[in-house]
This record gives structure tokens, C-alpha cells and sequence, in this order.
């Protein structure tokens, strides 16, 4: 039988070990993502090796690397600029064969739009420009996957923010503002398999609207901090485990690293034992 006077010790102790486990299970590692680019040494290229490079969408030969503060740090990002004419839009585009091997992926971007535009604001395409169907700001400046639905929180222009994109192999479209849940929809909008031979190169493009179709002229200047590319579909939990602050070092995120609740509950019962232990 365990004698009087040890209770305190093992209450402690289990305390301690509770506390542990619950900061253990807070810091869970991040998804890895199979692109990133973070524009730091000034050039389009992944800082994975092997990886394909961003290519400019430039036809006025105005885009260019600018130092800028994303969050309250000072960094190099990618400004692209033209005009709202289609065939004047600028942006990026980037050929995912070989990198995504299914229908499903997410896309986690750090970017800034200059201003409101007269109408829609381009975010992410994978027709190759060949449909209007994609994810934009609307007019009411919220994000949406044209034509299905949107979410509920504003977005501010001249501003950064962190937009996540995911999207499964049965077509589900789920949306994060600065890591805060918008929208799960049922779509094959930003499904890349679902435009077949119009894009042959399975290319995701970022901020330049469509050349051809209704709707075209939807675009606004901007920069862009940071593009993460994930292989899957990220989950709620995973989108709030990703180190906005673990990138070559610059704080380039838009939310904060969240623990699960389970593990902010362990955490709460080893913090209160252990304050207890202080106050004997």
C-alpha cells in the first residue's frame, strides 16, 4: 500500500506527466507539402529540389520581386501587375504532372490584392483559363467557388491574408480565411481532371482570369508571399497545424498553430495539477 506522506510525490509527478503529454500532443508536426515557394531568393524556383518552377504570367513585363512586410516582417515577395483585360492579366501558373497524383490537393497562400475591382478578383484556376468557373473574392468581398457558394468573412484589400483551398477526389471544396473555416461545397470546379484536354498540363493558376468564355476581365494587381502545395486534402486540423512562422525563417502566416481540443484538455488538467502542487 503506498504510505501517506508519498501521495503528494506521485500526485505531482503524474502531474508533470500529464502536462508533458499534453504539450507533446499541442505541437503535433505539420503536413508536409510537396511545392513551396516563398519568392526569398528572388526567383520562381520550389524550395524543394526537383521541383517544377512557377512560370510568370507577365505580358506587360511589369511583374517583379519587391521587399514588402507580410504580418510585421519584412520579406521578398512577387508583385504581379497588369490589366484587366484578359489577355492582360497577370499571375503565375504552375504544372502539377508529376507532383499531384490524384485528384486531391490543397493550396495554402499568403497574398494581397491592391485594390477592389469593378467586379471578381481571380484566386486559383485549374481549367488553364479556359472556363470562368474558379475561386475568386466576390463582389460582396468574401471568397467563392464560382458558381456553387461562398463564405461568410470580409476580405480586406491592400491587406495579406492566408487563403487554404482543399479539395478531395469526390469533388469536396472546403475553404480557410487567415485559418478560419469559409465553406465546404460539393464542386468538380477545382477539380484539374474535370477539364480534360483543355488542360493538358494539368496547370493550377493563380490571380489571371480566363482568356476565353463569359466573365473574362476579372482581375485585380497584387502580391503574393507565399504558395504551399500539399498532395491531399487537408483536414481542419492540419490546416491549423501548419507553422505559419516555420518558413525560411519569416513569419509569413495569417493564423496561429492551434492544439486539438483534446490535447488542450489534457494540457488544462496538467497545468491545473501543477498550479496545484505550487499552491502546497
Amino acid at each position: 500500500m503506498t504510505s501517506r506522506q508519498h501521495l503528494p510525490r506521485i500526485a505531482a509527478q503524474f502531474a508533470t506527466g500529464l502536462f508533458s503529454l499534453g504539450f507533446a500532443a499541442a505541437v503535433a508536426a505539420a503536413p508536409v507539402a510537396v511545392a513551396t515557394y516563398d519568392f526569398d531568393d528572388g526567383t520562381l524556383n520550389a524550395n524543394e529540389g526537383g521541383v517544377a518552377a512557377l512560370t510568370a504570367i507577365d505580358p506587360l513585363g511589369a511583374n517583379a520581386f519587391v521587399s514588402d512586410t507580410v504580418f510585421g516582417a519584412s520579406k521578398t515577395v512577387y508583385r504581379f501587375d497588369g490589366n484587366s483585360t484578359s489577355a492582360d492579366n497577370a499571375g503565375l501558373e504552375l504544372n502539377t504532372t508529376g507532383l499531384l497524383s490524384g485528384s486531391a490537393y490543397s493550396v495554402d497562400l499568403v497574398f494581397s490584392f491592391d485594390a477592389d475591382g469593378p467586379s471578381w478578383q481571380r484566386i486559383l484556376d485549374a481549367s488553364n483559363r479556359s472556363s470562368d468557373n474558379g475561386f475568386y473574392v466576390q463582389p460582396n468581398d468574401t471568397l467563392q467557388i464560382y458558381p456553387v457558394g461562398g463564405g461568410p468573412n470580409t476580405w480586406t484589400f491592400g491587406a495579406y491574408h492566408r487563403v487554404t483551398l482543399t479539395s478531395d477526389a469526390a469533388n469536396h471544396v472546403t475553404a480557410y480565411l487567415d485559418g478560419v473555416f469559409q465553406f465546404d461545397l460539393v464542386t468538380p470546379v477545382m477539380n484539374i481532371a474535370t477539364y480534360g484536354a483543355a488542360n493538358p498540363n494539368n496547370l493550377l493558376t493563380f490571380f489571371a482570369d480566363n482568356l476565353v468564355g463569359p466573365g473574362q476581365d476579372e482581375f485585380v494587381d497584387g502580391k503574393v508571399s507565399l504558395i504551399r502545395l500539399y498532395d491531399f486534402e487537408l483536414d481542419v486540423d492540419e490546416v491549423g497545424e501548419i507553422d505559419p512562422n516555420d518558413n525560411g525563417g519569416d513569419n509569413l502566416g495569417g493564423g496561429t498553430d492551434l492544439p486539438e481540443p483534446g490535447s488542450l484538455a489534457l494540457l488544462g488538467l496538467g497545468l491545473a495539477a501543477l498550479s496545484a502542487r505550487r499552491r502546497r
